[in-house]
Parts: structure tokens; sequence; C-alpha cells
């Protein structure tokens, strides 16, 4: 029964994740295709993390353009992998578009026990040589993400290993560090792309 429980909150995260940030805001329609737009936005909350070269990431390093953030862990064997070949696609395709602001693309750890900056490194630039890996003690990533409302469950394996079972949305904040935007699995490449540049283009 429990793992029923956790698989539906896994698969339906992003959706539960903007419907409870939308009970407090008001969404703006720009004939978006997966993303629901906030207004108004949501200040980060404090936070003091690690990224993959072992360099303090903090709300400065949010500031001054745009992020994609998505969370996850490297010994994830599916939606995490999976999620980040999509957005190095989504990269690649904004990067092309006349007059884009490239975003920074983000991997938030949700499994700080395993993921050192140093297994970071080696995972997200798999994916893209501009991906940025954060992790930290346990204690400041649960803050973080109940912060921002990412549901997590460590589940224990047969073979007495662990698995984590988290949402797949992924987070868009703004140039003043704010969460602007929530793309809703399942995710496209194509559509990410497109929503991300009527979005950054009404700003």
């Amino acid at each position: 029964m429990m793992t029923a429980v956790v698989a539906i909150v896994a698969i339906g995260a992003g959706a539960l994740l903007a419907r409870a940030i939308l009970d407090r805001s008001q969404s703006t329609d720009l004939g978006l295709a997966t993303a629901t737009v906030l207004s108004p936005t949501r200040p980060l909350p404090e936070f003091a993390l690690t990224d993959q070269s072992g360099a303090a990431f903090d709300k400065s390093r949010m500031r001054g353009h745009w992020s994609l953030v998505f969370f996850g862990f490297t010994h994830c064997p599916d939606v995490c992998p999976t999620t980040l070949a999509m957005l190095a696609q989504a990269e690649k395709k904004i990067a092309a578009a006349p007059a884009a602001i490239a975003p920074q693309v983000i991997l938030v750890s949700v499994d700080p026990e395993r993921d050192t900056p140093e297994l970071l490194a080696k995972y997200v630039k798999y994916f893209s040589p501009t991906f940025t890996g954060v992790t930290g003690p346990v204690t400041a990533i649960d803050e973080f993400t109940r912060a921002l409302g990412i549901p997590v469950a460590r589940t224990a394996l047969p073979n007495g290993d662990y698995t984590v079972d988290h949402s797949a949305a992924i987070l868009l904040f703004d140039p003043a560090g704010a969460l602007h935007a929530v793309f809703s699995a399942p995710h496209s490449a194509d559509l990410i792309a497109a929503d991300y540049r009527r979005i950054v283009n009404a700003n």
C-alpha cells in the first residue's frame, strides 16, 4: 500500500505542486502548453548548499539570470536521466532561438548522503557541460525541498539499498531569484523551450 501511495505522489507531483501554488496565487495566461506562470512570484527562502565544484550555492547564485531547477539524484534509474537528457535538448533549442536568454540548468540532489560534489560533477556533465549539480547536508536539502513544496520520500529496496521518490516538476526561477513558473510532467524539450521563450519574452 505504501509503495503505491509513494508512486502516485511521484507521478503526480508536478501537477500537485502547481495546484498547491495556485491555491495561493493567480495564474498568468500566456497560451503555455506545459508551464504554469505564478502571479505573484514566490521569493526563494534562504538556503546554503554546495555545487559540484565544492563552491557555496545560495540565493546569490540564482540572481541575474533565469534558472531551470530539477530535483533528482545520481542513482535514479529512469526519471532523472530522462529528464536531464530532455533538458539538455531544451537548452540547445532555447540557445538557438533568436534573442533567447539561456537559462542555467540546475540539478538539486534529493539524495545528499550519496551524491557528493565529485559524483554530481561527473553526472551532470554527462548531459551538458553547462549544467550545475547541487547538494548539501540532509537537513539543508530537506528544508529547501519543503520550502518549495517538492515531495520527497526515501523507500527501502529488497536488497537492503534504497531509492528516493521525488517530484518530476521543473521549476523556473526568474533573474530576481523568485519562483516564476512550474513545468509539470510529462515533459517535452520542444514544449519547454517554446513555453520558456514565451515567458522570458513577456518579462
